[in-house]
């Protein structure tokens, strides 16, 4: 198996948990900055891996977002704008569409067409569509404020999928 250069990059960059209340996150920081935010898939129990709320490294960019972790599930907000992030292997439309998905408000939502617009294309709201399933830096760029165009739920690959989805929704908006 050949690995892409970003996917080399993101190996050997450097990985911090996070804890929320949905369980364990993790985040890969290379030199250009946060490469990946994922959840753990849940195994088990959902108990805090010790006492330790904080990243397991060092890294000030890891202790600052966990800073923003905790202020989100705490409020339903957070700034996450000045976090820098690794574009590599995105597209110049993906990384409008991020960019784009980036300002929308917590508590809000737009459809996949919406967003393409925004992004400068409004005929391709599946591209949308696929950029939000590819998103690897999960409540940064909140693809979860992205629905169909009924205003319903669609796909949301995070643990927990539509529920999980619903759950941050519903957090912002409390």
């Amino acid at each position: 198996m050949t690995l892409t250069t970003a996917q080399l990059t993101a190996q050997a960059g450097v990985q911090q948990d996070h804890w929320t209340a949905l369980g364990n996150m993790v985040s890969t920081w290379t030199a250009a900055g946060l490469y990946s935010l994922r959840w753990q898939e849940r195994t088990g129990s959902h108990d805090s891996p010790g006492s330790d709320d904080g990243p397991v490294a060092g890294d000030p960019r890891g202790e600052d977002l966990d800073q923003r972790l905790r202020e989100y599930f705490a409020t339903g907000h957070a700034d996450f704008d000045a976090i820098e992030l690794d574009t590599q292997g995105w597209t110049p439309f993906t990384n409008q569409v991020y960019r784009c998905c980036r300002a929308i408000a917590p508590g809000t939502t737009i459809t996949y067409q919406e967003l393409a617009q925004r992004a400068g294309n409004k005929a391709a709201s599946r591209a949308v569509g696929a950029a939000m399933a590819r998103n690897r830096i999960l409540l940064v760029i909140p693809c979860h404020r992205v629905v169909s165009a009924g205003g319903g739920l669609r796909g949301f690959s995070a643990p927990g999928g539509l529920q999980t989805k619903q759950f941050l929704l519903d957090l912002e908006t409390e």
